[in-house]
């Protein structure tokens, strides 16, 4: 693959970009680089052109020019040259791209006479089939759509919304009356028919998954070209093929879905929805679904492989959206062969690396190279700043990281996770992956806490498997690390409570910790 390729001769902490330069003196034409040969060799091989390329990429353009740079006119593209062709499915059915256009444009007919463009709509959670045919029509219609996770405080929510200066909410749902913005119900019916008029470009709007605090609004402003060039580089990596379907267990209000969503839509491919599904079913499903492609975070990967099961058809598994422990890298490998990517990006940011897996063979703990078109650099106190797809400034990622001589970068923690345990600096990712190197731990968190002694001690909230003890957890804790720096309080739950992303849900933990004053050994079991 072109993106397993490594660049030798980097200092460590050197900037890493996803571009290379050319030799001075020597000149080099686009189709003489050999990245945009691979890319063009990989979009080939994806079949999305085939059997005519010119004039598959010329009724894609013509589509753009109608609709904008939106995910609507890929559903056009696919509609007009393949309609019989399966979308998206779900355990409410399939839909073919002519379907879904039309649904598209059913909602979009009904919304046009109470949402000019450029208004601020907010698009509830919801079913998944109504919920993509309404963010297609109102990209159509050149809407700001803000995604709104389930379970968010209706408080913080209406403040959002005011913030926003939404104009209305697209939903059914009654209960969701309360947060001082009229409702639209996405099954009334059209007053006109639509017309396009001008192409529009609709934004949507992401929030934060809220794993550290209150969720904030980041509006997807993607420049064509850099989406283009990354989407390259993806399926030069990926090698994904348009009859090589892509299972998701991921909510599309989230980044990471809404990026999958994109990458089907643009290659023709069906993608699987199955969002809550237990991931001991997952199995299953992709046995019964034919999956090749699985796209998910490390908490569900996790569970995956506690499973047992099968499917002979899964050739590759995109992990993302938080930390992937080494371990479960291993694992994984293990179980399933050179399979595993680890993605790495932001809700602010957007896409920033990828590790391939002879990237993790080489190194477990790496999340990769930055992507074609993302520069990477890292501050002064450590933190990893980035410029790419959804910024043109230096925007603090947040993560405290390094480069390696090989150009692939490393996490070693949220710059605001820090311990200082006497006088040693500790994240709690270090701990997490000691405590997961215990046989019979199968998750955990930790965090800092006040401490007399020390200043910060560590605090800990393990899952554990059945049979395993909390007192063999303590004496293999006194074997493998120093007494400042067991956690105390170690507390054994059922489950670590997750966001609706599907993370671990660390604003629940530390809130617990802050209500309760625990002291040594706690148990749930």
């Amino acid at each position: 693959m072109v993106a397993a390729r490594r660049r030798t001769g980097q200092p460590a902490g050197a900037r890493c970009t996803g571009t290379q330069s050319a030799r001075p003196g020597t000149a080099r034409t686009p189709l003489g680089d050999p990245a945009v040969r691979a890319a063009w060799t990989a979009l080939k091989a994806t079949g999305v052109l085939a059997p005519a390329p010119l004039p598959a990429a010329a009724g894609l353009l013509w589509q753009v020019a109608r609709h904008g740079t939106t995910l609507y006119a890929l559903v056009a593209w696919h509609a007009q040259r393949t309609p019989a062709r399966i979308a998206l499915s779900s355990g409410q059915g399939t839909v073919t791209f002519a379907e879904l256009q039309a649904r598209a444009d059913h909602v979009a007919a009904c919304l046009r006479p109470y949402t000019p463009p450029g208004a601020v709509v907010a698009l509830p959670a919801g079913d998944d089939l109504p919920f993509v045919a309404a963010l297609l029509a109102g990209l159509r219609l050149g809407l700001r759509l803000v995604l709104l996770p389930p379970g968010q405080d209706e408080g913080a929510t209406a403040r959002l919304l005011a913030r926003l200066n939404a104009q209305a909410l697209l939903t059914d749902d009654p209960g969701l009356a309360g947060l001082g913005v009229p409702c639209l119900s996405l099954h009334r019916s059209p007053t006109e028919r639509f017309w396009p008029g001008w192409p529009r470009a609709g934004q949507p709007v992401l929030l934060t998954s809220g794993t550290t605090g209150e969720p904030r609004p980041v509006t997807r402003r993607v420049k064509p070209l850099a989406a283009g060039r990354l989407t390259l580089a993806l399926l030069a990596a990926l090698l994904p093929h348009r009859d090589a379907p892509v299972l998701l267990p991921l909510p599309l209000w989230h980044g990471h879905g809404l990026a999958t969503l994109a990458l089907c839509l643009a290659l023709g491919t069906r993608l699987h929805l199955c969002r809550g599904t237990p991931a001991a079913e997952l199995w299953a499903v992709m046995a019964r679904q034919s999956t090749q492609i699985l796209v998910l975070v490390p908490t569900l990967l996790r569970r995956l492989m506690d499973a047992p099961g099968s499917a002979p058809s899964l050739r590759t598994v995109v992990c993302g959206s938080a930390p992937l422990d080494p371990a479960l890298v291993r694992r994984t490998q293990t179980r399933l062969g050179p399979a595993l990517h680890n993605l790495y990006g932001s809700t602010e940011a957007g896409l920033i690396s990828l590790a391939t897996p002879d990237d993790l063979c080489a190194s477990p703990d790496s999340v990769g190279r930055p992507l074609p078109g993302v520069r990477v650099r890292r501050a002064a106190d450590g933190q990893l700043q980035v410029r790419g797809l959804l910024t043109r400034q230096w925007l603090n990622t947040g993560d405290l990281g390094s480069l390696d001589g090989a150009g692939c970068l490393h996490l070693l923690g949220r710059a605001d996770d820090l311990m200082v345990i006497g006088g040693e600096n500790i994240w709690p990712a270090q701990l997490e992956a000691a405590l997961l190197g215990l046989p019979g731990v199968r998750a955990c968190a930790v965090f800092p806490v006040a401490c007399a002694d020390y200043g910060q001690r560590p605090a800990a909230f393990v899952e554990l498997e059945p049979g395993v003890s909390a007192a063999r957890l303590q004496a293999a804790l006194a074997a493998r690390l120093p007494r400042r720096l067991r956690p105390a309080p170690l507390t054994v739950v059922p489950e670590l409570p997750l966001t609706p992303s599907g993370k671990v849900a660390r604003t629940v933990l530390k809130a617990r910790l802050d209500r309760e004053e625990l002291t040594g050994l706690r148990s749930e079991h």
